[in-house]
């Protein structure tokens, strides 16, 4: 090959890579969107530079304080929690005086229990709430129709709160679940939950959320559990904060919040750029690249074993029984059906070993195999759908009963 032909091979495979390089520019550039505070995504992926959602929490806000009856609203001690004698916009959730989760009729929950009552008092996020069903399809109820049914006379109260980490469970349990005095405390594990119990902000956790609060979280020193950020900042006082976060003094304690993410740089410019950039490092996300939160020695897995071992501690202390049920979601069953382990598979077992654990994993996969994983899920969301949760509750009922 002579001088010429390699200078020609050199100009059409330098050629070739800029030609590339500008349709994947353009590529982007169509396929991305910008949002109210000019973070560029591509589908659901957030490119660096990222900026802190001061327009969108703005907007939240004032949606906000005019919807003064709002189903969820700022809590000092949990963060959020649902509001007490409210419905919500969508109206399929209602609450009494209590802020307990109940039918449309509202009924009150008693501040003392029946005699010859069994009341079982069930807390966690969304998933114990019952997002995106009635009142009635929810498996909490289920487990009171069920066992209703066989003669055993049971009282649920439903403590779920949409969002919560496990630790808000845990506070929950402690403002409002205590002084109702249930005989059986049930917890609802979903996996997503470990995660959230690193978190302090929850906009920068999911970035998309209609959550505009903060919540508290717990940090581990020599074994022991200490609270941080509570009472829980103002919303409005967010916008402060994201304006100098550098200063702000819990800053250090946001897992989700990575300054390098935050930093402009000219490279950036190019939505390619940016694009192969956020890949190398964050893998498209605003998470921690390769941290694994269930992990053995990781952190966020030894202050979880704290909070549900303190949580059964002061349960049993009152005289109630601790349980918690394990709540997959449609990621987690369809892992199982392809006969692959859970990511989280270790600490489900080791939970098994120390709690009472109830599992409905295999109903829900039969329910799945027999029929399809989407009847299991509402087409609303990613909640479990009427069937889900009425086989949930069933499993739980059933295992009541044979107790």
């Amino acid at each position: 090959m002579n001088s010429n032909e390699k200078r020609a091979r050199l100009f059409l495979i330098v050629a070739s890579i800029f030609l590339t390089a500008i349709g994947g520019e353009i590529a982007l550039r169509v396929l991305s969107h910008t949002d109210s505070d000019g973070n560029v995504s591509v589908a659901d992926r957030r490119l660096r530079p990222f900026q802190f959602p001061i327009t969108s929490l703005k907007e939240k806000l004032e949606h906000y304080k005019t919807q003064k009856t709002s189903y969820t609203h700022y809590d000092p001690d949990l963060g959020w929690a649902v509001r007490p004698n409210s419905q919500s916009a969508n109206g399929l959730y209602f609450s009494n005086s209590a802020g307990v989760r109940t039918s449309s009729s509202r009924q009150e929950t008693s501040p003392n229990p029946m005699p010859d009552i069994l009341r079982i008092a069930i807390f966690g996020d969304s998933f114990t709430h019952g997002d995106d069903v009635s009142y009635e399809e929810s498996w909490g109820a289920v487990i009171e129709k069920t066992m209703n049914a066989s003669g055993r006379q049971v009282e649920v109260i439903n403590l779920g709160g949409q969002g919560y980490a496990i630790d808000q469970a845990f506070l929950r349990w402690r403002k409002h679940g205590k002084p109702l005095q249930p005989h059986i405390v049930i917890f609802g594990f979903q996996n997503s939950n470990v995660k959230r119990t690193m978190n302090l902000i929850r906009m920068l956790y999911s970035p998309g959320t209609g959550i505009i609060f903060t919540k508290p979280r717990f940090l581990l020193k020599n074994d022991t559990l200490h609270l941080l950020n509570v009472p829980t900042v103002q919303p409005e006082n967010l916008i402060a904060i994201f304006k100098d976060f550098q200063n702000w003094t819990l800053k250090d304690h946001e897992f989700f919040y990575q300054e390098a993410n935050y930093i402009d740089h000219p490279i950036y410019a190019s939505r390619l750029a940016s694009f192969i950039m956020t890949g190398m490092t964050i893998k498209f996300s605003h998470r921690k690249k390769g941290y694994d939160f269930f992990a053995r020695d990781s952190m966020s897995r030894k202050i979880v074993w704290r909070i549900i071992e303190e949580f059964k501690r002061e349960v049993e202390a009152e005289g109630g029984r601790f349980m918690i049920v394990h709540l997959p979601t449609k990621k987690p069953i369809k892992r199982l059906q392809n006969g692959r382990q859970l990511k989280y598979q270790d600490l489900l077992e080791e939970l098994q070993a120390h709690f009472d654990l109830i599992d409905p994993a295999p109903e829900l996969m039969q329910k799945a195999d027999t029929s399809s994983l989407d009847d299991l899920i509402s087409n609303r969301s990613s909640h479990y759908s009427a069937a889900g949760n009425q086989i949930v509750g069933e499993v739980v009922a059933n295992t009541l009963l044979s107790m």
